[in-house]
This record gives C-alpha cells, structure tokens and sequence, in this order.
C-alpha cells in the first residue's frame, strides 16, 4: 500500500469512528454514569415490583386463609355441633392426618357432612385445633353450674303429652334423621337424652333447628305428644 492510500485509509477510520460517537450521542447512549443511574433505577423497579407481588401474595393468602376460615366455621355449625360441644373441638391437638382420620370416623358414623366439605372442614380444624395451636385453656364452671346445665326443668309451657300421638308424629317429623328407634341415624341419638326433660330448650331446638336439622313448625301441643313418646324409650342396660 502508497503512504498516500495509507493516510486515506487513517482518515476513513478515523471519521467513521467520529460517526459512531457521534451517533451514539444523538441516541442518547448513556455514559457510565447513566448507566449506574440506569441500573440502580431497573433494581429499584425490580425491588419495588418483588414488593408489590410479595405483599399481593400475602394478601391473596390472608383472604384465602379467611375464606378457609368461614367457611369451617359454618361446616363445623352444620356438621359438627349436633353432636360435640365447640370447647370439646377446641381443645384437640391432632395433626392434619389424624383430623381427616376423624372426620372420616365421623363419615362412617352418620354425620351429616357433604364430600366437599371435608377438606375444608380438616383444614380449618388443622389450622384452629391442630398442633401447633398452643395451650388450650378450659372455661371454668363451678360444680352447681354444671349441674344445672343438664338438670330437669318444668316443662311449663309445654303442657303433658300423649304417647300414642306422639309416636306417629315422631316417625313422621323425626325418624328420618333421628332413627325409627331414636337412636340416631344422620342424626343424633335421642335416647335418654337430659334434655328430653328440659321442654323448653327441646322446644326451642325443634322450632330454630341446630346445625343441618331442619327447623319444624309444632305447636306446644304436639311438641309435649313428641316429648312423651321420647321419654319412655330406654337404652338397655350396662352389663
């Protein structure tokens, strides 16, 4: 190559070069500075949009933890409280297993429970009554409150039935919850129940409903006929 080609070809570099940073800068290519400024910006947005999605998901669990909870509440009203106190729920320590072991058992013996409301109704108890719920500290009541909890009241206002009007009118309103033989079924046994003799939390329990048990329409009358049937059924004796 000529020394006159070789100072052509230094010029062609050197104003291609120029070109170049001089379209850089008319891009707005950043200096070094802007990039740090850049980049800074980019993990901000990143540590404010990790934040965001962070709080979102906390969010989303807390509702969905929410949800678990009303709805097992309602399932254990429904299912649960026909038969077992909330204190004697309350104060289980079972692992998640052993709470669908026992919703299971409760299955097979008749509650009145949907498929569908087992798995929230283990995860609420889980979550309420399982292991890692701490200490469970019992209500105090003293021996004559106890007592008076399960003890015969009047039956005023419900007057004094008649047993053979009465046991029609449980095989026809009852039975088909409670057994032909009030001893249980979907529903609870009847049977020597204390509060057959307390007409008036009976009566109550029959006109409101309790948990699934569908509220009936009866009058004092054929309630205390309901009541005198009950009360001569027996459970056979212990041996």
């Amino acid at each position: 190559m000529s020394a006159r080609r070789a100072r052509a070809a230094v010029v062609v570099a050197v104003a291609l070069a120029s070109g170049v940073v001089a379209g850089a800068m008319l891009l707005g290519c950043p200096s070094k500075n802007e990039s740090e400024k850049a980049g800074a910006s980019a993990g901000a947005s990143a540590s404010a949009g990790a934040s965001s999605s962070a709080g979102a998901g906390a969010e989303a669990g807390a509702a969905s933890a929410a949800a678990v909870s009303a709805d097992g509440r309602e399932i254990v009203r429904g299912a649960c409280l026909s038969c077992h106190s909330e204190q004697m729920l309350a104060q289980q320590r079972l692992t998640p297993a052993q709470w669908s072991k026992t919703v299971g058992k409760m299955v097979v013996w008749g509650a009145n429970l949907d498929p569908k409301e087992v798995e929230p109704l283990v995860a609420y108890l889980s979550a309420t009554s399982g292991v890692d719920a701490g200490a469970y500290v019992a209500d105090e009541v003293s021996a004559k409150e106890a007592v008076a909890e399960i003890s015969a009241t009047p039956d005023a206002p419900i007057p004094a039935g008649d047993v053979e009007r009465g046991k029609p009118l449980f095989l026809d309103k009852c039975a088909g919850c409670h057994g032909s033989d009030a001893r249980g079924a979907t529903g609870i046994a009847l049977v020597d129940r204390p509060f057959l003799y307390r007409a008036s939390d009976f009566a109550s329990t029959i006109r409101r409903g309790r948990g699934k048990m569908i509220p009936q329409t009866l009058s004092d009358a054929q309630i205390g006929d309901v009541l005198a049937y009950l009360r001569t059924l027996r459970n056979p004796p212990l041996r």
